[in-house]
């Protein structure tokens, strides 16, 4: 069975256009099947991006598992100085994310990629609204290994409902890094910032 968070090219293509706003700004993405949320921008990932954007300005930004890119190419929009980078292993997603960096205008770098293997940079924020369904042991060797690709500092910012282990996840980022705070929560979604 196919799942977004795998290679999953084989999948039936049929593609689709959505549409949305993120502080009144309007956004026009493609999805497709087999990539995570096709039919629109979830709430977690909206209160993640919007949790996130009124923080400072961070210069070096991983967003990781980025499905069709939401989170990567809307930071990169209302923080142009920045350098994005979007990563996912599913090639359809990462496909989207090329195809949604050059309809939204964005200078985004696009990674195929299996976790951070061979990423050769370090950077200031890694932003992710982690693929609950691949179970607790992918998500938290995530966050482990998100601990050393980044800066002096640098932040680990991500999303989980308290029903899917938001708690548990917060009380196992508390064991890696220096600071875990919650930084916003609506509808039993959770923001987590946790600072190296």
């Amino acid at each position: 069975m196919n799942h977004y968070y795998t290679k999953n090219s084989n999948l039936k293509s049929k593609e689709i256009d959505i549409y949305f706003k993120i502080n009144e700004k309007s956004f026009h993405f493609k999805t497709d099947n087999g990539v995570f949320s096709k039919s629109g921008l979830d709430f977690g990932s909206r209160l993640l991006i919007e949790s996130v954007l009124k923080l400072d300005t961070y210069d070096n930004v991983l967003d990781l598992g980025c499905g069709y890119g939401p989170i990567g190419i809307i930071y990169k929009y209302f923080n142009n100085q920045s350098k994005v980078t979007m990563l996912d292993i599913n090639d359809r997603a990462t496909d989207l994310s090329v195809k949604n960096c050059k309809i939204n205008q964005q200078d985004v770098a696009v990674i195929n990629n299996d976790g951070f293997e061979g990423i050769g940079q370090i950077f200031d924020l890694i932003i992710t609204n982690p693929p609950i369904r691949t179970g607790k042991k992918t998500i938290y060797k995530l966050f482990e290994e998100s601990y050393k690709y980044l800066n002096d500092k640098g932040q680990l910012i991500f999303v989980m409902n308290k029903q899917q282990g938001a708690l548990s996840a917060i009380r196992f980022c508390e064991g890696i890094y220096k600071n875990v705070a919650v930084i916003n929560k609506k509808s039993g979604f959770i923001i987590v910032q946790c600072t190296k």
